[in-house]
């Protein structure tokens, strides 16, 4: 007999039914495929770190290096060190790689290197995460630049650096475990051991070291690096933990999870409203029925079993559904992991965590069912019967006379005044909008601030319009104070501010000595959003990176002292602001031009300008870049995107994705409430008719009080992605570096085409919604 009923009122609300089961399924599926997407970030992470076998500290360094110290310390730390390896590298300015038709890799911020593959860990795989084994004449290109030139198996780049000049055939692509991310600034190229050598005997490229060693299980990390810096080995560079290379990996895969995991919580929640609306629609019509079940003697717990039996089969169909489409859907999100993690997901464990959505989905709505429907219990059969126990008690606070109104038609006056008397039925409505509107606009938020020169201040970096970075070369010195007098008198140059970035020893929150890149110069030109304090503008001061400042870092505050070992002799500098920063793992310093320069261990020299007014920037960029061949010049938009990279181009699929869901859920949510509604109204519609009220007048009230609604809606959502959006980005930012962001808003996008595509789509639902019924049978509903 139940399953003849719950047949039934399929056939009954048929429009319903596939609404709801459209809707649960949506809800399963993005939420499956968000923790799909997990699981196959942690699985192709796993597999990677496993069969690439990475360091667990690298300490990068140029400049003089005997291998024999590097022996001496790892026998004597064997305890802690289960293998040591020194990766050479062949640094090449990016002017020297030539492909294509005469096209050379001048513009990219990344430092290229060419390398030979290790023997003992720390391996560069190819695209099946198989070591790379290139024969000579051959190169494996890094993702990074297949996919930045376009790159293809079988084309071929040229190297020409001073004598030297070879032609090499792309025979694999290098996935990198330790370089793959766009957020690290270096990238290896692999060849032949023959190829290098010959690279290495014509002094092709600067010297530089990949010092790294692999731990036991229990081996102390901070142990070993304490007593390396103490040790006085090789540290011209700045070290690097294993963590910090994962979470650069993971880094834009895991940004999109987060992104999609926040839209399948608040669909969830949209999904248990949606059973609520319908239910009370559904028990409100039904009221009689159940008031005839009641007197024939149906107990409650069969009566609510008619209604939750008939969601527990649409969960459980919509749940499979959703699970399986899931699978196909993640393949949207998925390329970039496919391309620099893994090209084979097919791990199993994404089928067990994935049963979460479905299972959570279920359990959620079984749940609601029964809790909606303990309002049956409090209803009598003759009071189910007389068909008014729903609105009881139900005083009206708010009469809105109609002769009051003095500024709009009777028509849409009606409808404003139906929303402002029966509020507490349209909130959820209203609720449902909110999140539509945040659900849109914070992706967009999102992909728009990382997509601005502006989040160049999020990078440690002033806004500025050109930068230009100078390469180790024998004459670096010289090119660096020549620049800086040419830009003195070039009357194109509105500013310029000029910066030495050393590595000098800081003693760490321990009291032991850490290596700490610091940059100096006047920071004043272009200054950065602080977080406290101010910049350092006198002798003796210096300002920290958040990383740096935070109680994993120094543990400082502004005001402190940071002690810094300059030139063998201890220096105290006082802490005179924090600011963000999530290059470089996010652990810099700026400190006044009073500390000097370290000579021994300066990293690089950049050059930051602005152009005078009506100055092309494009022209003066490629005018400096061929006046300084060691010189790599870039506008800030194009270096923090080169930077970002794959981030960026994630978030755009996740805000189309985003859109698309939005407006399904907003014109299902609109139709469902509408029909209720209505259903709900009918005798009132019923009496406006009679009275001569036109359905057009009618459809014309519920239009005018749903649309302000949703005005007020997109309204309230904007200002909460704007908002609450900016505290989420930052409470998940501030583990990199950035703890507070800060939106770049596009108004036209956020204010007005994102809002009035909405009211255009959710518009025509009201319209169609509010024509049907409207013009049901007058006759039918009367005798009713």
């Amino acid at each position: 007999m139940f399953l003849k009923m719950v047949k039934n009122d399929f056939v009954r609300q048929k429009i319903v039914t596939i609404s709801v089961f459209v809707f649960i399924a949506m809800a399963v599926l993005l939420g499956a495929s968000a923790i799909n997407n997990i699981a196959n970030l942690i699985q192709s992470m796993s597999d990677l770190q496993e069969r690439a076998v990475p360091a667990d500290i690298t300490q990068m360094h140029s400049g003089e290096f005997d291998q024999a110290e590097i022996d001496k310390f790892t026998e004597e730390q064997r305890e802690n060190i289960a293998m040591q390896e020194t990766m050479v590298l062949l640094t090449l300015d990016g002017s020297n790689i030539h492909f294509g038709n005469n096209q050379t890799m001048a513009g990219t911020v990344q430092d290229i290197s060419f390398v030979v593959q290790n023997k003992k860990f720390d391996f560069i795989m190819d695209l099946d995460n198989k070591k790379l084994d290139v024969t000579e004449g051959e190169v494996a290109v890094p993702i990074y630049f297949m996919q930045q030139y376009d790159l293809k198996i079988g084309d071929t780049i040229t190297v020409k650096s001073g004598e030297y000049e070879n032609e090499f055939v792309i025979s694999d692509y290098a996935r990198d475990y330790e370089m793959n991310a766009s957020l690290t600034s270096s990238k290896r190229f692999v060849i032949n051991q023959a190829d290098y050598n010959e690279m290495l005997l014509k002094q092709a490229g600067e010297l530089e070291y990949l010092i790294e060693f692999k731990l036991h299980e229990n081996g102390d990390s901070q142990g070993l690096q304490t007593a390396y810096i103490e040790g006085g080995l090789p540290a011209n560079g700045p070290t690097v933990g294993g963590k910090i290379f994962l979470m650069f990996n993971a880094m834009s895969d895991a940004a999109v999870a987060m992104v999609i995991i926040l839209i399948s919580v608040l669909l969830i929640i949209i999904a248990s409203l949606c059973i609520r609306l319908t239910f009370l629609a559904t028990i409100d019509e039904d009221l009689r029925e159940i008031g005839v079940m009641k007197a024939i003697g149906i107990s409650k717990k069969d009566i609510k079993k008619v209604y939750v039996n008939k969601y527990r089969v649409m969960s459980v169909v919509a749940g499979i559904i959703g699970y399986l489409l899931s699978f196909a859907v993640v393949n949207l999100f998925n390329g970039n992991m496919r391309l620099y993690i893994s090209s084979d997901l097919s791990g199993n464990l994404k089928y067990v965590l994935s049963l979460i959505a479905p299972l959570l989905v279920y359990f959620m709505i079984v749940m609601y069912c029964k809790k909606v429907l303990k309002r049956i219990d409090k209803i009598s059969a003759v009071e189910a019967l007389r068909k008014d126990s729903m609105e009881r008690g139900k005083n009206q606070k708010y009469s809105f006379p109609l002769l009051k109104n003095k500024f709009f038609s009777t028509n849409i006056y009606m409808g404003l005044r139906d929303v402002c008397k029966r509020f507490k039925l349209y909130r959820l409505l209203f609720f449902i909008f909110i999140v539509c509107t945040f659900i849109v606009i914070l992706p967009i938020n999102i992909y728009n601030t990382m997509n601005s020169p502006e989040f160049s201040t999020y990078m440690g970096i002033g806004k500025s319009d050109m930068r230009i970075d100078l390469r180790r070369t024998d004459s670096i010195i010289e090119d660096f104070k020549k620049l800086q007098e040419e830009l003195k008198n070039d009357s194109d140059i509105e500013k310029y501010a000029a910066y030495i970035t050393s590595s000098y020893q800081v003693k760490n929150a321990e009291g032991s000595w850490d290596y700490m890149n610091i940059e100096t110069g006047n920071f004043s030109v272009f200054p950065l959003n602080y977080l406290e304090g101010r910049a350092p503008e006198g002798e003796g001061e210096i300002s920290l990176s958040f990383a740096n400042a935070s109680k994993d870092g120094l543990n400082k505050n502004v005001g402190d002292e940071v002690a810094v070992n300059v030139g063998g002799e201890e220096k105290n500098l006082k802490v005179t602001g924090i600011y963000q920063d999530i290059t470089n793992g996010g652990k810099t310093a700026k400190a006044h031009t009073s500390l000097g320069v370290n000579d021994e261990a300066v990293l690089w020299y950049i050059v930051y300008m602005d152009v005078a007014q009506g100055v092309d920037i494009r022209e003066k960029m490629d005018y400096y870049q061929n006046a300084y061949d060691s010189a790599q010049v870039n506008d800030i938009k194009e270096y923090t995107r080169q930077t970002l990279g794959n981030i960026i181009d994630q978030m755009s699929t996740v805000v189309i994705g985003a859109f698309a869901i939005a407006v399904i859920i907003a014109v299902l949510i609109t139709a469902l409430f509408l029909r209720m509604l209505l259903s709900k109204d009918m005798s009132q519609i019923a009496i406006m008719r009679s009275m001569g009220l036109t359905s057009k007048n009618i459809k014309h009230q519920y239009m005018a009080g749903t649309m302000m609604v949703l005005i007020l809606g997109i309204i309230v959502g904007v200002l909460a992605s704007n908002y609450l959006g900016e505290l989420l980005v930052s409470m998940a930012m501030s583990t990199m570096g950035a703890a507070k962001i800060e939106f770049v808003h596009v108004v036209w996008q956020t204010w007005l085409l994102c809002p009035l595509a909405l009211i255009v789509v959710v518009g025509f639902t009201i319209f169609v919604s509010c024509k049907v019924a409207a013009k049901d049978d007058l006759s039918v509903i009367l005798r009713s």
